[in-house]
Formats: C-alpha cells, structure tokens, sequence
C-alpha cells in the first residue's frame, strides 16, 4: 500500500467528487463565505489549482465530475431552496466552459466511486467488528463505524471516545489482520458518515477536514 498524495488547504474541505482522471474538491471559509474548489490529478496525484468558485454566492455545490467537466449548481437562499443555474469548469485549469439558466439535469458520472457501509452499534454485525477490535487493540470502540472489504484490504473508520468528545480513526488490515494503516483523521463531538471512499484502486479520505489524502491500494 503505496501513498499517492496528500495535500493540505487553508478552508475546510466540505464535498469531493471525482471521474476516471481528476479529483474535485469543494471548500469552503466559513468566516467569509466564500467558496473554492480545488483539482488533483489522479494519476499522479498532483495539485493542479486552486481558485475561488465563479460563482459569488455561498449557495452552491458540487454536483458532478464527468469526463473532465467540473458540474456546480447554483441555488437560490430560500429556505426551501430551488435550483437557479448550472456552471460547467474544466477540471484540468478551472476555466468556466457554459452555465444553463434554470436546467436542473445534472451530468451523470461515469467513475466508480466505493462507498463503505454505515454500521451503528443496532447493526446485527456491529459486536463482531467489537470483538475484532477488542482482540486486535484491547479498546472499545464506539457507537458505529464505515466499513468496506476491497481487494484483500479490510478498511474500517471507528471511534473512540475520549474526554467528552469522539476521535475517529481510520485502520486498514490485510486479511492476515496485518496492521497497514491505522490513523486518526477527526476529534469531534459527533459521529460522521461516510468517512472515506474507493475510486478504485485509490482510498481518499479527508484528515482533520482540511486535508484530502490518497492510498493507492
């Protein structure tokens, strides 16, 4: 298991989307209201920008990547919000292509994104992944955890809890239950969902929500 990349910003990360070729991501600064989006290059895990969105309003999310084209939907403040205009990036240089006023189709992607599944503590086969983690560790994790078997690789996200707050881990075992990766990526007061994904053969996940990482797995 090899890392592909790492790369740290100065907003929050808040949403990612990827095609067969680029990783997008949507940050935002809470302080200014202001969102950017940044690209990697998947196939050699390099940063290729970095910019505010053209879209000036905080009411806006990244939908879709799709064969190099960036997606972002802009939508009105209401509290029922509805759906104003769609923008269209190139994911390789941040270039504004079109927007289309009032069409609400979205592209669809055409990547394979591995999610985990969700287990809380309710699940039928939450006391197994306990035990696994009881035998290998001597902890007791908490409340839920992701997780997601791929390849020969066992990738669980598990908390702990610690000082009136959760740290969230992230372990990665062969089926031998070698230990390869096991990382804390969150302190937090709740719990969250979907801590990590597979963009087939990557792992990306985000740590301390202002970095994105990649293990080519």
């Amino acid at each position: 298991m090899e890392k592909k990349f790492a790369h740290t910003f100065d907003h929050k990360i808040w949403n990612i989307r990827a095609d067969e070729q680029f990783l997008v991501l949507e940050l935002r600064d809470e302080i200014k209201r202001k969102v950017y989006l940044a690209s990697i290059d998947l196939s050699n895990g390099a940063l290729l920008w970095c910019l505010a969105s053209p879209i000036q309003t905080w009411w806006q999310s990244l939908a879709e990547v799709v064969d190099g084209t960036i997606q972002l939907v802009e939508f009105s403040s209401e509290q029922q919000p509805r759906i104003l205009n769609n923008y269209y990036l190139s994911a390789k240089n941040g270039t504004l292509i079109e927007s289309n006023v009032g069409n609400v189709t979205h592209k669809k992607t055409n990547a394979t994104i591995i999610q985990p599944i969700h287990y809380t503590e309710e699940s039928r086969f939450f006391p197994a992944i306990f035990k696994f983690f009881y035998r290998l560790f001597n902890i007791d994790i908490q409340k839920a955890v992701d997780y997601l078997e791929f390849k020969d690789k066992i990738i669980i996200s598990y908390y702990l809890y610690n000082n009136n707050s959760f740290s969230n881990y992230l372990l990665i075992t062969n089926k031998q239950q070698d230990v390869l990766l096991n990382e804390l990526i969150a302190n937090s007061e709740g719990l969250g969902m979907t801590t990590f994904v597979v963009k087939p053969d990557i792992l990306l996940y985000v740590k301390h929500k202002y970095q994105i990482h990649g293990y080519e797995i």
